[in-house]
């Protein structure tokens, strides 16, 4: 008999997931509460908190959000998301 495995949401917690389909090769589930999609086999990668620091002290000394990315090897969408962030907490 096939043993079927428990999907649990990453977002809510929720059991009540479905497939949805794949995603280079790997198998992408929906949550019928919270409508996330996810795979099991996700990897998320996480910085440290130096280099969020490290990038928000060179947008106060007037490097533009390209050149952070460019020599911290981090997407622009993400050094301006840590900006934003940490911005916002200092005021």
């Amino acid at each position: 008999m096939l043993e079927r495995k428990e999907v649990k949401c990453p977002n809510c917690g929720s059991g009540a997931c479905i497939k949805n389909g794949k995603v280079k090769g790997k198998q992408t589930y929906l949550c019928k509460k919270c409508y996330s999609r996810f795979s099991l086999e996700r990897v998320r990668q996480r910085y440290p908190e130096k280099v969020k620091k490290q990038a928000v002290a060179m947008y106060r000394e007037g490097y533009t959000l390209t050149q952070i990315a460019n020599s911290l090897n981090v997407k622009v969408q993400t050094v301006h998301y840590w900006i934003r962030k940490y911005i916002s907490t200092d005021n």
